[in-house]
């Protein structure tokens, strides 16, 4: 009997200890710190309703309070990360056709239209240092979700690419408002928490 109950402790403590370090090695799923506020919605790539997308690894989306309100300053607006498996820095090509083709899919199907415009994304590259690339940015596309008319945002959008981990974070900041509202700076004040590059 004490012979039982010694491998059965055992065993749940060889559980326990292996159960812990597939914790500690399973990756961290966040990368901007946000209040709490901010509701957060994590998505793997490849999605199955945006099928056009390159992109392999996962998002991370943080949605201010009243994001989903037309009347509130802060509709639409909120934080997109990807952080992405690459062995280069995404083009700027490439992030634009990822986010046009993400909004695409995620606007179909809908409750207020079958055939509307499809997003138009316009990116412009702001500057490169230390391996850290900036963009603004502006898109259009049909709003599915709130109010089933198209709408137009602006977009803050930072690329961190690290050679030694093959992997790249994008940060896009997006608002319906424009860039001198107020609201943009609470958004500029969400950073990474970890770069592409483990220290």
């Amino acid at each position: 009997m004490i012979k039982l109950q010694y491998k059965l402790i055992l065993k749940l403590g060889l559980l326990i200890f292996c159960n812990s370090l597939v914790a500690q090695n399973k990756p961290q799923l966040e990368i901007v710190q946000a209040d709490s506020t901010w509701s957060k919605e994590i998505i793997s790539f490849p999605i199955d309703w945006a099928p056009d997308l390159t992109l392999d690894g996962f998002e991370e989306l943080r949605f201010s309070p009243k994001w989903d309100e037309p009347e509130s300053p802060q509709f639409w607006t909120l934080v997109l990360s990807w952080k992405v498996n690459t062995q280069n820095a995404l083009s700027l090509e490439e992030i634009q056709f990822n986010l046009a083709h993400y909004f695409d899919g995620l606007m179909k199907p809908n409750h207020w239209a079958t055939e509307f415009a499809e997003p138009k994304v316009t990116l412009q590259l702001k500057e490169t240092k230390n391996e850290i690339t900036h963009y603004i940015g502006h898109m259009d596309f049909f709003d599915g979700f709130h109010t089933g008319k198209p709408i137009s945002t602006y977009f803050n959008a930072t690329q961190w690419f690290c050679k030694a981990s093959q992997s790249t974070i994008v940060v896009f900041l997006i608002s319906s408002q424009e860039k001198t509202h107020p609201i943009w700076e609470e958004l500029n004040t969400i950073v990474p928490i970890h770069t592409a590059c483990p220290k």
